[in-house]
C-alpha cells in the first residue's frame, strides 16, 4: 500500500509441505522493520504458484477461488491497520497479529486488564518498579471492583463496555462514596487509564472511554516546615526512644530531600566520599529508579552517624510509613507545630526552607530531588515568598546605597 509503512506479501511455506504434495499459503506482513508470517490456510502445489505476482496461475475456478480469498485477506490487514491509525492506536505488528486473530478480543474485562498489568508489574519489581508501584494499583483494582459492583451491580465488565460514562461516573463514586478529595482521585484515575491505553495497546478495546476526559490536576501549595519550626522539634527533650528514632528519621529527610521509601532503604554501601572529600549519599530513588547523590549537611552527619555504626542491612529502623506517620502527629502535639507532621513534609522542608530559601539554584534543587522534570521542583518554588522578600530588601539596600552615592 503506497503512502504506508506496511506490506504485504504470499509465499509458499516449502518447508510444511503435506505428504499430498501441496505447500501452505503465508502471507508476510511488513511493518517498520518487523515481520509477522500469517498462515492463510490455503494450499497449493507448487508449480500452481507465480512467486512474482504472490497468486495462483491460470483460470481455473479453485485458482480464482484462492486468489480471491488472498485478495479478500490483504483487504482485512489493509482495513486493520487503517482502522487503527484513524483510532490513534499505537500500531505494532503485535497488534496487527491480535486483530487479525480476533481471539476471544470482545470476551476481555477490565479486571483481567488488571491482573495482565499486575503481573507485568511484579515481573520488574525492585528493577524499573517499586513495590509502592505495585500496590497503588492493586487499591486502584480494589476501588474499581466495589465502584462496578455498586454501579452495574456485577463482579466486572467487558471493556467493550467501557465508554466515557463509565469515567465520569468513577470519578464520582470516588468523590462521593470513597470521599477522595480531587488530586487523590484524578491520580487514581490515570492510573486507570494507563491499564485502558494497555488495553488498547493489546486490541482489547477499540474505542478509547477516555478520549473527552480530562484528568486535571488543581495546583495546590505545598506545605513545609520553617527553621522556626526545625528549631521548635530539634530542641525537644522526648523521653519515649520509639519517638526520639523517628523524630531522628523525620529531620534526617528534612535535611538531605529523601522520600519514606528511599530513607527505609539506605545501606551502608549508599553512604560515599564525594568529589569533594566529604560524606555523600549514593543511590537510587525508589519510586522512579532515577540515580540521586545527595551532600550530607552537618545536621544530616550528626543524625547519620550513630545509626551507621551500629547498622546491619539498613540504616535506620524500618517502620511502616502508616505507623511512622501517627508516630509523627504525636511528635507534633508535642512540640506544639500547627501543622500537621507527615513524612513527606520533610521532602518539602528541604525544598523549600533548607535549599531554594537558601540561595541554591532550583536545578541543582530538582537533581538533589531526584525529580526527572523540572516543572515537579517549580512547585516548590512558588511558595518561597521568605527568600523573595530577602532578595527583594537586599535589592532596596542595594539600590538606596548607590543614590546616596550619586548625591
Amino acid at each position: 500500500m503506497e503512502g504506508t509503512r506496511i506490506f504485504i506479501s504470499f509465499f509458499l511455506y516449502k518447508s510444511r509441505k503435506t505428504t499430498k504434495g501441496i505447500i501452505p499459503i503465508f502471507a508476510r506482513i511488513s511493518y517498520e522493520g518487523k515481520r509477522l508470517n500469517h498462515n492463510t490456510g490455503l494450499f497449493i502445489d507448487e508449480k500452481s504458484w507465480d512467486g512474482k505476482k504472490y497468486l495462483v496461475k491460470g483460470n481455473k475456478p479453485e485458482s480464482l477461488e484462492i486468489n480471491k480469498s488472498l485478495a479478500a485477506l490483504k483487504t482485512r490487514i489493509l482495513q486493520i491497520h487503517n482502522n487503527l491509525n484513524e483510532q490513534e492506536i499505537s500500531i505494532s505488528i503485535e497488534v496487527i497479529k491480535q486483530r487479525l486473530a480476533g481471539k476471544d478480543i470482545e470476551k476481555k474485562t477490565l479486571l483481567e486488564a488488571f491482573t495482565y498489568h499486575d503481573n507485568l508489574l511484579l515481573k520488574d519489581v525492585g528493577t524499573k518498579n517499586s513495590r509502592a508501584t505495585l500496590t497503588k494499583y492493586r487499591t486502584l483494582q480494589n476501588k474499581v471492583t466495589k465502584y462496578i459492583q455498586q454501579y452495574y451491580k456485577r463482579k466486572d465488565i467487558f471493556l467493550k463496555e467501557l465508554n466515557h460514562e463509565f469515567v465520569v461516573n468513577f470519578e464520582i463514586y470516588l468523590k462521593v462514596t470513597e470521599q477522595i478529595i480531587h488530586n487523590p482521585a484524578i491520580k487514581y484515575i490515570q492510573h486507570l487509564k494507563k491499564i485502558v491505553n494497555l488495553s488498547i495497546a493489546h486490541s482489547w478495546i477499540t474505542v478509547n472511554p477516555f478520549r473527552n476526559f480530562k484528568c486535571s490536576i488543581k495546583a495546590v501549595e505545598r506545605g513545609y516546615l520553617t527553621n522556626e519550626d526545625l528549631s521548635k522539634i530539634e530542641a525537644k527533650h522526648i523521653s519515649n526512644a520509639r519517638l526520639c528514632r523517628v523524630r531522628d528519621i523525620f529531620l534526617f529527610s528534612c535535611y538531605t530531600g529523601l522520600a519514606y521509601a528511599d530513607v527505609s532503604q539506605l545501606k551502608p554501601a549508599n553512604i560515599v566520599t564525594g568529589v569533594d572529600g566529604e560524606k555523600w549519599i549514593n543511590t537510587f530513588r525508589q519510586k522512579t529508579n532515577v540515580r540521586t547523590s545527595v551532600p550530607l549537611l552537618p545536621k544530616a552527619l550528626s543524625i547519620l552517624t550513630p545509626y551507621l555504626e551500629n547498622a546491619a542491612a539498613e540504616i535506620f529502623p524500618i517502620i511502616s510509613n502508616q505507623k511512622i506517620n501517627a508516630y509523627l502527629k504525636e511528635i507534633g502535639d508535642i512540640c506544639d507545630i500547627s501543622k500537621k507532621l507527615t513524612f513527606h513534609l520533610a521532602r518539602h522542608t528541604f525544598a523549600t526552607t533548607i535549599t531554594l530559601s537558601n540561595g541554591v539554584p532550583i536545578e541543582s534543587v530538582s537533581k538533589l530531588l531526584g525529580h526527572t522534570n523540572l516543572k515537579t521542583t517549580q512547585v516548590y518554588a512558588k511558595v518561597v515568598d521568605t527568600k523573595i522578600s530577602q532578595d527583594m530588601q537586599q535589592l532596596k539596600s542595594i539600590l538606596s546605597d548607590k543614590t546616596q552615592l550619586d548625591k
